[in-house]
């Protein structure tokens, strides 16, 4: 028998915000928000691969904004707002914080239209401006969103010919050529808005290689370079972004992500930048062949998913994180697993998601222990405490519970697994033991505190 320690009298710090999307799931086109989507309540909502088939490929690009290069970037009828107007506008009426990624979106076919360079880096800086000062400063008939974060292109970095055969799907430029197109758009946005936070690159591949079960850094060349050419031309860089696809049974890759980023920030004298996975999900498949793909799709939205997403976020909250963002929320995305289609049910991934919230909501993060295949996170409120385990075994495990309020404390218990989404299975004095079903989730909402 495995056991699990809770420390309800040991407060660890304050819950993170790590339970943010990319992107929003709407009802409609001009901005309807799925209810269900409200009730998540995600705290960041990241723009970057924005479209579907309600409006297509016109939202927030900069290319899609400023579609035509050549025109004045200081004239508002050179943009085209209406469409990124009507998506981000009931994100902000709900609350929710939008993240906004100034580049274009994942090209993977063999010809590429708009991850190229931009023909003026001087003017693409100054249209980028022009956007953040039309959401925040009301400029071209725009709003006062005070939208604080900005990240600055997607990826320049990914290249995998695995699975690109047609080159680097976000990026056709050099890393000289990103460098420079960062450095010049930070600093206009921040010379004009120096309030907001700006950032990138959204990397994709930080961690290069696995071996020997576990991961390693692999060449780290475009990051150093990138830190380098910053601190040289003193361009600010008020957040690191990346992205951690984590595989089956393999949350722990996280944590060598983050302090990865963490020791080569700190290196380059970036100890104060914040640190944010922009993009994260699991993958999760039992074989490499063709298949592989269609098992996360379906596997993303199960019982598997759900697990591997709870354990993600447990183990995101003892990095070095601050903040997350799910990939993705969209209803038309393979990989936006949070709904069914066509019935826009909730999956059990958004039950994982929902769940964290409900830890993100207590504020105070309590000390938990993990085992092997069990991943715990705890909050509290000062008087109630939720308590949630997630197993990524295929089998059923019982654990004992090392906690020194136990005699005190009164339980409910609610359980995730194949056949329920938080069904309510227990009710009364906590038990020294718990039964976790296989890929299971499992909630214990406690009265510790009266």
């Amino acid at each position: 028998m495995k056991t699990i320690g809770f420390y309800p009298d040991k407060p660890a710090g304050k819950i993170k915000p790590l339970h943010g999307v990319n992107n929003a799931a709407r009802l409609t086109g001009y901005g309807e928000l799925l209810p269900d989507f409200c009730r998540l309540r995600p705290p960041f909502v990241r723009l970057h691969d924005t479209g579907g088939p309600y409006g297509g490929s016109r939202y927030v690009d900069v290319a899609n904004v400023f579609p035509d290069f050549d025109a004045d970037e200081n004239d508002p009828a050179s943009y085209d707002f209406l469409l990124t107007d009507c998506y981000i506008k009931p994100l902000v009426e709900a609350g929710m914080e939008v993240f906004y990624r100034l580049g274009a979106t994942i090209e993977h076919e063999p010809k590429k239209y708009r991850t190229v360079p931009p023909q003026d880096l001087g003017k693409w800086a100054r249209v980028c401006e022009h956007i953040v000062r039309h959401y925040n400063d009301g400029w071209a008939d725009g709003f006062h969103f005070n939208i604080k974060y900005w990240e600055i292109w997607n990826e320049p970095d990914g290249l995998n010919p695995a699975c690109e055969p047609f080159g680097c799907p976000n990026w056709q430029g050099t890393a000289q050529e990103y460098y420079e197109l960062y450095t010049l758009t930070a600093k206009e946005i921040k010379a004009k808005h120096p309030n907001v936070l700006v950032g990138g690159y959204s990397s994709c591949y930080i961690l290069g290689s696995f071996r020997d079960g576990g991961w390693f850094p692999g060449d780290a060349s475009f990051f150093t370079g990138f830190l380098e050419h910053v601190k040289a031309h003193d361009a600010p860089l008020d957040f690191f972004s990346w992205h951690g696809y984590l595989g089956k049974q393999y949350i722990d890759k996280v944590e060598v992500e983050s302090e990865f980023v963490d020791e080569t920030l700190a290196r380059y004298g970036f100890e104060n930048t914040l640190r944010f996975d922009t993009e994260w999900n699991c993958n999760i498949h039992e074989s490499d062949g063709e298949n592989r793909r269609t098992e996360n799709y379906i596997n993303y939205r199960s019982e598997k998913g759900a697990s591997h997403c709870a354990a993600a976020l447990f183990k995101m909250q003892r990095c070095k994180i601050d903040a997350a963002m799910y990939y993705d929320a969209q209803l038309w995305c393979a990989y936006g697993a949070l709904f069914e289609v066509p019935s826009l049910r909730p999956t059990k991934a958004w039950h994982a998601l929902k769940a964290f919230g409900e830890l993100y909501d207590r504020g105070t993060w309590l000390t938990t222990t993990d085992a092997e295949h069990i991943y715990t996170c705890a909050a509290g409120n000062g008087k109630t405490a939720l308590l949630c385990l997630a197993n990524l075994a295929e089998t059923a495990e019982t654990v004992r519970l090392d906690c020194p309020l136990i005699s005190k404390a009164s339980a409910e218990i609610f359980v995730l697994d194949k056949d329920r989404d938080f069904e309510k299975t227990f009710a009364g004095p906590l038990p020294e033991t718990l039964d976790l079903p296989p890929y299971s989730v499992v909630k214990i909402k406690l009265d510790l505190f009266s």
